[in-house]
């Protein structure tokens, strides 16, 4: 999840911001925690076991929310203020690393597991695109592809309009879909045939995501960027990082006070209008952080980050998955939580699942690199 662009009107350096690419790196790590909680069954465990411990869940996954339409988000950050049309170049890069896994990781997995991989996962790894192997990496690329076209509008709207389109696809996307699932207006708001988002999972919200980042580039809120001085009290990450960790414990909060209306799926749901703001002021927070003088640390965080799409891929490809949450780490079993030391466990295990894939995926880089130059001479 690392998109670079090509546009020759911005510089490497923006291209490369260190803050936004640790942004990117802590999101991975967070995405990984997802799916402890949903694979490794963490959500399910919680629950059964209440109190402290459910708290705990609640706390720490509502505080991870972010990360797909925050990745989108950057996208949208980026990209929007390219002027090149359709790009074939740029959609290769993306889909050429997602048709790799795709193909090698079915081959490597069924050489070492003998009859484990069925004919249709061997089928569908040759259509990644069409199978949805990645769901994140089929809406990406769509998006991707709309991108020139979603820059013209862009660039041909004003700040007012900005605005109000932003703010009608918050209405639609992000208060009458959550509206419409909560029991006491469930039947009489229906999304039926108008809106089916899967809890912020469609091409709707990553285009909304895309717009947004847009946004926040070209006029950063509610205000121009010309306009915003560094010593204005919007221009302090510390302000929207405190949004952010206020919008995540609202979230907590109404889990506890209304758990009969359904509120534990829809709070959960990447449009949930908390979450979006969460979104922003976590994005916020680290566009207004300058690593850059750190250098040499700076330069480290890049290139940690390049291997972002990468893990996503490796860690999330459905036989790797298996792998990974059913027999290396299994942290379904009410045992694994009597310790009390289980949050640590779970840090050691995202940080082992980050850099374990980070390498393999180096290593696929390098490779890659050393066959493009050999195709060069």
């Amino acid at each position: 999840m690392n998109e670079s662009g090509d546009n020759k009107n911005i510089t490497k350096k923006t291209l490369r911001n260190p803050s936004i690419e640790l942004l990117r790196i802590l999101m991975m790590m967070q995405i990984i925690f997802l799916h402890i909680s949903d694979y490794g069954d963490y959500t399910d465990v919680a629950k059964e076991l209440g109190g402290h411990t459910e708290l705990a869940y609640w706390t720490i996954w509502l505080m991870c929310r972010c990360p797909v339409y925050v990745f989108v988000i950057i996208m949208g950050y980026f990209l929007s203020t390219s002027t090149s049309g359709f790009n074939i170049k740029r959609i290769l890069k993306c889909y050429l690393p997602m048709y790799f896994y795709s193909v090698a990781i079915p081959v490597i997995y069924g050489l070492v597991r003998p009859g484990v991989v069925t004919v249709d996962q061997y089928i569908k790894a040759f259509i990644p695109f069409l199978s949805r192997t990645w769901y994140f990496m089929t809406l990406y690329l769509l998006v991707l592809i709309l991108s020139p076209y979603l820059n013209r509008m862009v660039q041909g709207l004003d700040r007012k309009h900005f605005l109000l389109l932003i703010g009608i696809c918050f209405c639609l996307f992000s208060v009458w879909q959550p509206i419409s699932m909560l029991e006491p207006f469930e039947g009489l708001v229906g999304i039926k045939k108008i809106l089916a988002t899967q809890g912020g999972k469609s091409l709707y919200d990553f285009i909304y995501m895309y717009l947004l980042g847009a946004y926040l580039r070209k006029y950063h809120l509610f205000r121009s960027h010309d306009n915003t001085s560094d010593d204005s009290i919007w221009s302090k990450p510390i302000l929207y990082f405190l949004g952010f960790l206020l919008l995540g414990l609202i979230n907590v909060f109404l889990v506890y006070t209304y758990p009969d209306v359904g509120i534990e799926d829809v709070i959960g749901y990447n449009d949930n209008p908390l979450v979006v703001l969460q979104c922003v002021c976590i994005f916020r927070t680290f566009e207004r952080l300058d690593l850059t003088k750190f250098g040499t640390a700076g330069r480290v965080i890049n290139y940690i980050s390049a291997g972002n799409l990468g893990i996503y891929m490796l860690h999330e490809h459905p036989l790797i998955r298996n792998l990974i949450w059913e027999e290396i780490f299994r942290t379904d079993k009410i045992s694994f939580y009597s310790e009390g030391d289980y949050l640590f466990k779970f840090l050691l295990i995202i940080v082992v699942v980050y850099f374990s894939c980070w390498c393999i995926d180096w290593l696929r880089r390098m490779a890659a690199g050393a066959i493009s130059k050999i195709f060069e001479k």
